[in-house]
């Protein structure tokens, strides 16, 4: 082995195993029918360097490849490769490439793309650059929805990197790990500290939760949404509100917890109704049930006397909120309308059903017939639910007073004969 070295240099696993140390990440080793490959974490994404072979059964060709999906709802794409003698007859074909606004730059590499604005954004990173023009040869694009591809998710795309033959150069690979930390962080967000960015934040909590998985796991989601929930919260930028509001519902129950907590801490007005639907949510939420979680984040906001109302109703006790003459009614009437389900503990649905006609919810109608559908009508909550409709079906037939301002004189009452 020592003279097969001498003579041909270290093998890929030994470089590659050397590689996946110094950048702390993991080796795996590749076996008869499939091929070894180095991951490295960069903040939310995953590096995964591997080699490939393509041909037709005669000849094959083996490439090195490195990718790295990361979530891109805006769709930019772009490719650079170094120019070469075939550069100037894709250019006569009509493939146009994009400059960049620096000229040694463009003379050296053919840059494609759908966004020039984007381009020469990134561009303008002198470190990218660097790392590109040290690369001998380079084929860096980020890839859509195409192939095996189609397995991820809406708005995710692969940075990706291929070359021919496999590369043993270690200084080489490290520079290769580099430039797609460099490139990811621009692409995500544009090259901004991002501690008390908001807008990086929104965008990291609208990436897909979970794992994406092809040989190895090539994305996990929920730590880097979870510690954007978290982020959102210690910032309290009301401009969060509707990105929060959209994970309340989340599968993740620890990434709900945070959310929660997050419109806790946002001290604007707008944080405060979406809390409202979930206590009538019977979940758990990171070892509470939401519907405590909510409670407790709307007292923090000073609507004790709501909480009170909404779950004296859930017990069996409407009063205190057909009493009730403040605001988010609309809100109400969701908890109670999430209540109905069957995951709220006791007679919780029944209970809700109940209030719901008891504060004269039309609104609920549609809930209230969705949630019969699948419930026998014969048990108590059934019977609730069924008598419910019915009393609030003969309240919404009733003939309604229209309002001064749609008062036409034509349309006013007459008597039926003339006078006299």
């Amino acid at each position: 082995m020592n003279i097969l070295k001498a003579l041909f240099g270290p093998t890929r696993k030994d470089v590659w195993r050397q590689l996946s140390r110094e950048l702390g990440g993991q080796f795996h080793e590749g076996g008869f029918f499939s091929q070894s490959a180095v991951q490295a974490r960069r903040d939310d994404w995953i590096i995964t360097l591997d080699s490939f072979t393509q041909g037709d059964g005669k000849t094959n060709q083996t490439y090195t490849r490195v990718r790295a999906p990361y979530f891109n709802p805006e769709g930019f794409r772009f490719q650079v490769s170094r120019a070469s003698v075939f550069s100037g007859l894709g250019k006569a074909l009509g493939m146009q490439d994009i400059e960049v606004d620096h000229p040694r730059f463009d003379r050296d590499f053919v840059i494609k793309g759908n966004s020039t604005r984007r381009l020469r954004r990134l561009f303008d990173n002198a470190k990218v650059r660097q790392l590109i023009d040290a690369q001998p040869k380079i084929h860096l694009s980020v890839k859509g929805h195409d192939g095996w591809f189609g397995k991820f998710p809406a708005g995710m795309d692969e940075l990706h990197f291929q070359a021919l033959g496999v590369i043993k150069d270690l200084a080489r690979l490290r520079s290769l790990v580099d430039l797609f930390t460099e490139v990811l962080w621009q692409l995500c967000h544009e090259g901004r500290a991002h501690e008390d960015d908001v807008r990086f934040h929104i965008r990291r909590l609208g990436a897909p939760g979970g794992r994406i998985r092809d040989k190895h796991v090539l994305w996990e989601g929920d730590g880097a949404r979870r510690a954007a929930a978290a982020a959102l919260g210690r910032i309290a930028d009301a401009a969060a509100v509707p990105a929060l509001k959209e994970v309340l519902w989340d599968e993740d129950g620890v990434l709900r917890a945070r959310a929660i907590d997050a419109l806790a801490r946002t001290q604007h007005q707008d944080a405060v109704a979406p809390l409202i639907g979930l206590l009538g949510d019977g979940r758990e939420a990171d070892g509470r049930r939401v519907q405590d979680r909510a409670a407790e984040a709307l007292r923090q906001r000073g609507q004790g006397e709501l909480v009170d109302a909404v779950l004296a109703a859930l017990g069996g006790e409407a009063g205190l909120l057909n009493a009730w003459r403040g605001d988010y009614r609309e809100q109400v009437i969701e908890a109670l309308g999430h209540a109905l389900g069957a995951g709220m503990p006791g007679f919780s649905g029944t209970h809700a059903a109940n209030a719901l006609a008891e504060i004269k919810a039309v609104e609920a109608l549609p809930r209230l017939r969705e949630v019969l559908r699948s419930t026998n009508a014969q048990t108590r909550r059934g019977q609730a639910i069924s008598k419910a409709i019915s009393a609030l079906e003969a309240r919404a037939a009733l003939p309604r007073a229209a309002s001064a301002a749609d008062v036409a004189a034509d349309t006013l009452p007459r008597s039926a004969r003339k006078p006299g």
